[in-house]
């Protein structure tokens, strides 16, 4: 997908990938920089980091006889001003990458013959996404049944039926279950008078310093580079308590508590979670 929410398939139907068609996909690269010892054999480890990653698809044209037409959608999609996501299902399971056309070749060969062609693309951020975001909203009611409905009182049930459940913990626990670290993005709404809103992930927080309003609507991003936080989409991360820790806001492999409150008007809040799993190969 394009950053213009343009789309190419490659689904076997114009252009399918052969069996060898995916480089890249399968491994990634630790970027290790070590100091020689001064004295004595070897040396120490100074940084590590998994380093930008490219990867590569060969995909070969289905139908000769639309080469002409096929060729010129390709070379008009794939183009290097533009910002890509890249999903491919493997296995069973989708997953999704993000980057820019590192390099892009369609031989001009014999247009009545099959046709091939590769993409690669070069990706900051080297880890792949999980396609679903799991977005959970902390204050939420769950429903637990559909009105009207009838019932009456017995002994099974002498106090009645729950319509809804409200979380008044204001905390859930998420889980992640991918290969490393990743980070979320808060959405806060106001139903009404809320002052200094809070996120908590584990024992860390990111306080906005701010007297919301019905409708109001806060959006506190960590995975931004840096993080960004806006009001009703202006930039408002000079209204952050200082003491926030946008640095340890992450959700580690496993399960973190993740709770919110307010100075006044917690009960007053919606706040949803989005996070994604991060993968280091497919």
């Amino acid at each position: 997908m394009r950053s213009d929410e343009r789309e190419f398939l490659i689904d076997g139907t114009d252009w399918k990938i052969p069996s060898k068609g995916l480089d890249g996909f399968g491994s990634y690269e630790n970027d290790i920089t070590t100091v020689d010892n001064a004295v004595g054999d070897g040396g120490i480890i100074v940084s590590d980091r998994i380093a930008p990653k490219d990867r590569t698809v060969t995909a070969i044209s289905r139908n000769p006889y639309l080469n002409d037409v096929l060729r010129k959608s390709a070379i008009s999609f794939f183009n290097p001003k533009f910002d890509y996501k890249m999903y491919i299902t493997y296995m069973g399971i989708t997953r999704w990458v993000k980057g820019k056309i590192y390099k892009f070749s369609i031989p001009a060969q014999n247009v009545n013959r099959v046709m091939e062609m590769n993409i690669t693309l070069l990706s900051p951020n080297p880890f792949f996404k999980s396609y679903d975001n799991f977005g959970k909203n902390i204050a939420s009611v769950v429903g637990m049944c559909g009105f009207p409905y009838l019932c009456s009182i017995t002994s099974g049930t002498p106090k009645g039926i729950t319509g809804g459940k409200f979380n008044f913990a204001k905390k859930v626990l998420l889980d992640n279950d991918g290969d490393v670290d990743t980070y979320c993005k808060a959405v806060i709404s106001a139903n009404g008078d809320v002052v200094n809103p809070k996120i908590i992930i584990n024992d860390n927080y990111v306080r906005v310093l701010d007297n919301m309003k019905a409708n109001d609507v806060i959006i506190i991003d960590f995975t931004q580079n840096p993080p960004t936080v806006k009001k009703n989409g202006v930039n408002f991360i000079g209204h952050c308590d200082r003491t926030s820790a946008f640095d340890d806001m992450q959700l580690p492999v496993g399960s973190s508590e993740v709770s919110f409150d307010a100075d006044t008007g917690s009960n007053l809040m919606n706040v949803s979670i989005y996070y994604n799993k991060l993968y280091g190969a497919i």
